[in-house]
């Protein structure tokens, strides 16, 4: 493997002997003002899919965005649902992101997940509430002395 220098031999060097003929020849690319050298690849055939999930041929597309879209809306809500107005915005969230794997078939775990966690804190602070209000009404009006 050494030239009769005793140097390595350059194995990617051209037009060598015992080098394979296969390759030994790379493309030769001509640069114009457009490409500048770069080469110029023709588009495939398979390029007709839906846009924003590539497809293979054989193969379906991947998720419709209208299901993608119910998915992000129900874990917002389910959210907010923590946050604010857990009694009205949970159970919206609960239902988009069922409808969302339902027809779409759309994973919405988190919308789910969010929607019943803000839909259980709104109703323990409703009952909370609730008590508050049954304690302070129940408890007798505590008389003072008539003197004071």
């Amino acid at each position: 493997m050494t030239t009769p220098n005793n140097e390595p031999r350059n194995p990617y060097a051209t037009g060598q002997q015992g080098q394979n003929s296969q390759y030994s020849q790379y493309p030769q690319y001509q640069g114009n003002a457009q490409n500048q050298g770069y080469p110029q690849y023709q588009q495939s055939p398979y390029q007709h899919h839906q846009p924003g999930y590539p497809g293979y041929p054989g193969y379906p597309a991947g998720p419709n965005m209208a299901g993608i879209q119910m998915a992000q809306t129900s874990m917002v809500l389910g959210i907010l649902s923590i946050f604010f107005i857990g009694i009205i915005l949970g159970p919206l969230a609960i239902a988009k992101a069922n409808r969302a794997e339902r027809e779409f078939n759309t994973p919405a775990t988190a919308g789910k997940i969010t929607g019943w966690i803000g839909l259980i804190i709104a109703l323990g602070l409703v009952a909370f509430v609730a008590f508050m209000i049954l304690v302070v009404f129940s408890v007798p009006a505590v008389s003072t002395p008539q003197g004071f």
